[in-house]
Order: structure tokens, then C-alpha cells, then sequence
């Protein structure tokens, strides 16, 4: 069976495939611009690598609904309550200074930010957290742990410690 579109279609189905950031939005649209062009519905599906099936239920989908019908629906499911109020949350939490919450760090780790929102009635674990920040498009390094001191023996003793730990880790190995 021919797939045919009018002029108007054709123009519709090229905007939404351009317009489109959803992969499977795109793929659906492309599969119709094929089959209109003469593509077999075997083709279209091998390119596209897709069931033939599919081809079909995407013409019929179109046929009835048209571009709204070639539209991801949203996932079923229960909203995510508790990832949309930590959401609202974690930017204002990474203004303020860890210190003021009782941490030591002058830095936010995912850990801290995970134990706060638990103190705010949030429970919710680190992992989560880092996603959460993945989401908002922050980045986080690893903070680098350094040590400050005004002594002006400090560097002698620093190198001194090294060394004893160097050597104990020697004498540990050999059973002393």
C-alpha cells in the first residue's frame, strides 16, 4: 500500500523533523518522509533498523493524529516528588557555606549536600543527589585536600612525616 502525503503534509513532517530534539520523534518523522518518497516499508525499516510493524503503527498513528500523533508521550508513573522539591532546593543549598551547617569543609561535597536535605526533611541518598546535579547542569570536582600552616618549620616536617610513613609501610611489608 502507497503512503502518500500533500504538499502541505511533506512541509509539516520536514519542520518536525528539523524542529525536533527527541531521537524518536526524529526517527518517526524520517520514517514517513521515506515512505512517502516511494521507500517499500521493508526498506524503511532495515534503514531505520526497526520492526516493519512499527513502520505501520507510525502511518496509522499519523494518519489519525497527525504530527501530534508522532509526539513521545510522557512516561507513566508517579512524579518524582522528591527529586523536584531537592531540585528547588540544591542551588540555594550551594550558595551557602557548608561551615554554616556544621561541616568543616569549605566546599560542598555530593555527601554533605545528601546529609542536608536529609536535615530538611528530604531523604535522599548521594547518588541521587549527584544525578540531581547532573540534571541541573552543575559540575563537581573532588575537593583537593591541602593543609595551610603559618609555621615556617612546616615543609621540613611534612617531608619528615612522608618519610616515616614511607619507612613503616617498608617495615610492615618485611614483619618488623
Amino acid at each position: 500500500m502507497r503512503f502518500a502525503l500533500t504538499d502541505t503534509q511533506a512541509k509539516e513532517l520536514q519542520n518536525f523533523l528539523h524542529a525536533t530534539k527527541d531521537k524518536h520523534e526524529h526517527t518517526r518523522a524520517l520514517a514517513l518522509l521515506m515512505r512517502a518518497e516511494g521507500d517499500t516499508v521493508e526498506k524503511v525499516a532495515n534503514t531505520l533498523r526497526v520492526c516493519i510493524d512499527i513502520v505501520f503503527r507510525w502511518s496509522r498513528s499519523y494518519r489519525k493524529n497527525g504530527v501530534e500523533g508522532l509526539k513521545s508521550k510522557k512516561p507513566p508513573g508517579r512524579t518524582p516528588v522528591i527529586k523536584n522539591k531537592a531540585k528547588r532546593i540544591i542551588p540555594k543549598l550551594l550558595k551557602e557555606d557548608p561551615q554554616a551547617f556544621g561541616y568543616l569543609k569549605g566546599r560542598w561535597v555530593v555527601r554533605d549536600i545528601a546529609d542536608a536535605l536529609s536535615e530538611e526533611g528530604i531523604p535522599i541518598s548521594f547518588k541521587h543527589v549527584h544525578n540531581i546535579l547532573k540534571d541541573l547542569g552543575l559540575s563537581y570536582k573532588r575537593p583537593k585536600l591541602t593543609v595551610r600552616s603559618n609555621d615556617s618549620q612546616y615543609a621540613r616536617k611534612e617531608r619528615q612525616i612522608k618519610n616515616y610513613k614511607r619507612a613503616a609501610a617498608m617495615l610492615g611489608k618485611k614483619g618488623y
